[in-house]
């Protein structure tokens, strides 16, 4: 019964609020931890660094005495003769060593007095060993005083430790913190670019559709059909260019059978005017631009009476045809490339009006601009992608750094804490 009303009319412990920072407001919180952490160590060492400088006195004196120090007569003669030879050395060395104060903030004094204690010891296991049978007492003091020095800078550890964990936290808080404000400026830096970038995307579209609704307006102007008629000329000019073309590259290929055959009797007969002739025949045959048929004029005499002599055979009907007298042959060449010449000077009269034609000089502007304009848009496509996506990889990584600052921010401070870290957002444009 008295436990029940004893926990009825028990207080209950107020809870213990959590803590509340502004993201802007963490760095001044986390300076204030920091040196409030310096404190708290400068407080929890205090009694140990009045403490080690009292045992260091201790020591400096207890050394100082055994300078002068009589020693132990009853030892045996041989070991009192090293002790003394040890004892200058180990008192000259261990004053040295305690030359040092310790001094500054715990950290400095503590690693001050570590180094002390790491030389004393170093001593008494040197030439100190020498000397405890001659100076027990001296000795003993002496030994007292480094075991109370060791457990001093002990004593700090722990202390010293817990700064540094405590001052390693505020430094991964701050880092969160460093680490969002990066994540901030970034973000801003890639959306303006996505935002550039998709408004220089939207200006070239735009003008890849005005240039394709223009190239296509064009085939509505009077001077569309002028252009298809001009093109149609153009294009029977060049079927009857192929055709002479064709005939010539005919008559060449017969002559030049017949050519060939002429000139090895030639060689056999010794005729050296014929065969002359003849191979400047098939030289003109094979130069394109040098015309055959003077050469096939010079040549047909001697191949005809070669014909006559029945020295030079004769094929086909196409051969006996065009080796039938001087003049067919030449005369077909002469034929076919006159129609060349001709088709191709009035080809390039119709393709000079056509060029000239305003709706094809548009049509041109037209269509050699749209490469160019595609190309852009596929360039500002892909730029747009990849600030979009170093944006998603920012919002991200700020999620995820955003819940390290929380839990590293309730770590420093002990207790549940909440950060008001803003949302990602871009800058008004």
């Amino acid at each position: 019964m008295f436990k029940q009303l004893r926990d009825l009319f028990r207080r209950a412990e107020p809870e213990e609020e959590s803590l509340k920072f502004s993201f802007d407001g963490l760095p001044a919180w986390l300076d204030a931890r920091e040196e409030e952490i310096g404190h708290e160590l400068s407080g929890a060492t205090a009694p140990s660094r009045e403490a080690i400088r009292g045992t260091l006195e201790r020591l400096r004196e207890a050394v100082a005495r055994m300078e002068t120090a009589e020693g132990d007569g009853e030892v045996h003669p041989r070991l009192r003769d090293i002790s003394r030879k040890a004892l200058p050395g180990f008192t000259k060395s261990t004053a040295q060593i305690l030359s040092r104060e310790p001094t500054g903030d715990p950290e400095t004094f503590y690693a001050t007095a570590a180094e002390i204690l790491k030389g004393s010891l170093k001593a008494l296991k040197g030439q100190g060993k020498y000397l405890s049978s001659v100076y027990p007492d001296e000795m003993k003091e002496v030994r007292a005083a480094v075991k109370d020095l060791g457990r001093e800078v002990n004593t700090m550890n722990e202390p010293l430790a817990r700064a540094r964990d405590g001052r390693r936290q505020v430094e991964d808080v701050r880092e969160s913190h460093a680490t969002l404000s990066r994540i901030r400026e970034e973000y801003a830096a890639a959306d303006g670019q996505v935002r550039e970038y998709g408004a220089a995307l939207a200006e070239a579209e735009s003008a890849i559709h005005r240039a394709e609704e223009e190239l296509a307006a064009l085939k509505q102007r009077p001077d569309y059909a002028r252009k298809l008629e001009l093109e149609e000329k153009i294009r029977a000019f060049d079927a009857t260019d192929e055709e002479a073309g064709r005939e010539m590259a005919t008559l060449r290929t017969t002559a030049v059978h017949v050519l060939r055959k002429a000139g090895k009797v030639a060689e056999k007969t010794g005729d050296s005017t014929a065969a002359a002739s003849i191979d400047r025949a098939l030289d003109a045959y094979t130069d394109d631009g040098k015309d055959p048929v003077g050469p096939t004029e010079e040549a047909m005499p001697a191949v005809l009476a070669m014909i006559r002599r029945e020295e030079l055979p004769l094929k086909n009907q196409d051969e006996v045809r065009l080796f039938s007298d001087a003049e067919t042959l030449p005369a077909a060449m002469k034929q076919a490339l006159e129609k060349q010449r001709d088709v191709r000077v009035k080809r390039a009269a119709e393709q000079q009006t056509l060029a000239a034609l305003p709706v094809v000089v548009e049509e041109q502007r037209l269509a050699t601009a749209l490469p160019g304009l595609r190309r852009e848009a596929e360039a500002k496509a892909a730029a747009k992608a990849r600030a979009e996506s170093q944006r998603e990889m920012l919002q991200v990584s700020y999620a995820a750094e955003s819940e390290d600052l929380r839990s590293r921010t309730a770590a420093l401070a002990g207790r549940d804490a909440e950060v008001d870290i803003p949302d990602l957002v871009p800058p008004p444009s």
